[in-house]
């Protein structure tokens, strides 16, 4: 074994708490952005929001307030900051420089994402509350509530569950009996069977042919042969789809409305409209405040203030964050812009004539057109939407693979050939649906060769259903 020092040199960069910052800020959509100055305005007591500006102004107001401050900060005393701020702030800088450049308070707000939403666990355990039971069953009947999983299953065996609470199998049924009669029906189900009857239970629908189907010919259905099931219970191939129909309308994930994960609704983060025969973007930042530096902070560290170093020392850091804070809110917004714009460049014909007018295009092209990262990119287009006149879109919708060509040699995109899949199917005729291979051979036609695979394959991704699980029976 040899011993020796090695000595080499290397650069490496790593990211400041500031650069972090305002990759962050990147990322976040409009409603996320909103929380975050939010947050930042309680933390950062120089920053301040335009409709927090005082009313105001006269000169002896001014420096009452700047005393009061003085006063409040008169324990503290330190050392001077390396940067000269005294100098910077005579030179001009802009107390007002905003992230918004107009506000009109009449304008329309959205309301604001609720913090708060009743989860399955406390929608259950208030129900629970409510009947009078012995405390020990309602202690195992809170267990498998915080059992379940989040569609609202119960997934965990009645023999595991006995071992780990000390209690017997019977007990075990007795308490999943009680669950299983709270709201919403069919939460505590072992399996989608058993969630289904549940359901179909709680509409008194115990004798029904739905009932008889779940039931007594599961595999049947499983595999959807309307014509086995018309046999095996002597009735007409419309009775089976009628009662198919009314099995389409039970809710499979009985838990997953109270999931708290669930996405909120999508407020665009971008509007684009059409102008003077040209498309204008802008940004969709009504809800979100205009930041300022509070003046009177910023006179604690002018030359001829009277405030201690401490004081000053402190108020310089704050004043250093909030400039930067503002500057990448500002930097955020031009960055979002540029990315747009060169989006509407590449998709031109989509925005002109909507879907399924799409273009191939990747993350690397628009990073080329604006000079930036493509992790740059990635982050501008990562959960925000865009209002168009065709609709809302999330900016990775317009992100598209090519897979093939068309007959003047312009590349196809995977979306055009989803979305032409999309309208056979909604046009096809339910009682003869159209299969993958015949899609394929109708796209082939149009000069949009893809495979039955393909075919098959967007086809899932849609989650549209296979030919022989859409037919229709009169």
């Amino acid at each position: 074994m040899n011993l020796g020092l090695d000595i080499s040199l290397k650069l490496q960069q790593k990211l400041s708490f500031q650069m972090i910052q305002s990759l962050k800020l990147l990322q976040v959509n409009t409603l996320q952005l909103e929380q975050l100055l939010k947050t930042e305005l309680e933390l950062n007591p120089v920053l301040e929001a335009s409709d927090e500006l005082e009313t105001e102004t006269e000169e002896a107001q001014d420096r009452e307030e700047k005393l009061e401050q003085e006063e409040d900060l008169k324990e503290l005393d330190g050392s001077e900051d390396s940067i000269d701020w005294e100098e910077y702030l005579e030179e001009g800088f802009d107390l007002g420089y905003s992230y918004n450049e107009e506000v009109d308070h009449n304008d329309e707000r959205y309301e604001p994402t609720p913090v708060y939403q009743e989860t399955l666990e406390e929608h259950l355990i208030n129900q629970l509350s409510e009947k009078k039971i012995d405390e020990k069953l309602k202690l195992l009947v809170q267990f498998l509530i915080g059992s379940l999983d989040d569609d609202g299953y119960l997934r965990i065996p009645e023999q595991d569950i006995a071992e780990f609470t000390q209690t017997t199998v019977y007990e075990v049924e007795e308490a999943l009996h009680i669950l299983l009669k709270l709201d919403p029906p069919g939460v505590g189900a072992r399996n989608l069977r058993e969630c289904m009857i549940l359901q179909l239970r709680a509409r008194s629908m115990h004798n029904s042919l739905t009932m008889k189907i779940i039931s007594e010919a599961w595999d049947l259905f499983e595999k959807l042969k309307v014509p086995e099931i018309s046999r095996h219970f002597g009735v007409e191939p419309r009775q089976v789809q009628e009662a198919l129909d009314i099995i389409k309308t039970l809710n499979p994930k009985p838990g997953y409305q109270y999931n708290p994960d669930k996405p909120s609704t999508i407020i665009p983060d971008l509007i684009v409209e059409k102008i003077d025969g040209r498309f204008v973007v802008m940004l969709n930042d009504r809800s979100v405040p205009s930041l300022h530096i509070n003046k009177n902070y910023a006179n604690l560290i002018k030359r001829g203030s009277t405030a201690k170093g401490e004081v000053k020392k402190y108020i310089r850091e704050k004043f250093n964050s909030a400039t930067w804070f503002i500057r990448s809110i500002e930097q955020r917004k031009t960055t979002m812009l540029k990315v747009m714009y060169a989006i509407i460049d590449r998709q031109m014909i989509f925005f002109e004539k909507g879907p399924p007018n799409l273009s191939p295009l990747k993350l690397q092209d628009v990073a080329d057109m604006v000079e930036m990262h493509i992790s740059t990119v990635s982050r501008v287009t990562s959960n925000k939407y865009v209002q168009t006149r065709h609709g809302i879109f999330e900016l990775k919708y317009f992100f598209t693979e090519a897979v093939g060509r068309d007959s003047e040699g312009a590349d196809i995109s995977s979306e055009r050939i989803k979305n032409r899949i999309r309208q056979l199917v909604d046009t096809e005729d339910a009682k003869k649906p159209l299969s993958d291979q015949k899609i394929s051979d109708i796209l082939s036609k149009e000069e949009l060769a893809v495979a039955r695979r393909t075919v098959a394959k967007y086809r899932e991704q849609m989650k549209i259903l296979p030919a022989r699980l859409r037919q229709k029976y009169d």
